[in-house]
């Protein structure tokens, strides 16, 4: 029991100190400059560091939004949170493939992640007891597959 609330208080630093809430006051200029530049039509704009980043959270009309910017306002990457029914027809055909119909899991999470050098698509993967973590890129090609979760039965 100690280990587990000692395990619970960890996790909860370590969440705590990666991602705090920023006042849009306290942004760099040089970031929402960027931002602004970059993201014009941003509504209901939240700041938070990630590590040592900035990360914006926004809505443009009902899609929601991240986009990650270093110090000096340089962007490092955008997130789009999108249901798994609009992704590629690569990416559902490769996921078929792996893990079998579509109706033998859960898809829990689907985010298009961009960056400068590349387009892939997050996804969590519920299958029975165990969850992935999967990266793919708009081709179908996986770059990561790694199990998040397994139930603890076994």
């Amino acid at each position: 029991m100690k280990k587990l609330v000692l395990f619970i208080f960890a996790a909860f630093v370590a969440i705590t100190l990666n991602a705090q809430k920023v006042a849009t006051d306290n942004v760099p200029a040089a970031v929402n400059t960027t931002f602004k530049a970059k993201f014009s039509i941003a509504e209901k704009t939240t700041w938070e560091m990630d590590y040592d980043n900035y990360k914006a959270n926004f809505t443009v009309g009902k899609s929601e939004f991240s986009a990650i910017f270093d110090k000096d306002g340089k962007w490092l990457e955008t997130e789009t949170y999108m249901k798994s029914s609009d992704l590629p027809k690569a990416v559902k055909e490769t996921l078929s493939k792996k893990y079998g119909e579509l109706s033998a899991y859960k898809i829990d999470e689907t985010v298009k992640v961009e960056t400068g050098k590349s387009t892939f698509y997050r996804l969590e993967i519920i299958k029975g007891e165990v969850t992935y973590e999967i990266e793919i890129n708009e081709k179908g090609n996986i770059s990561k597959d790694e199990i998040k979760t397994e139930s603890k039965n076994d």
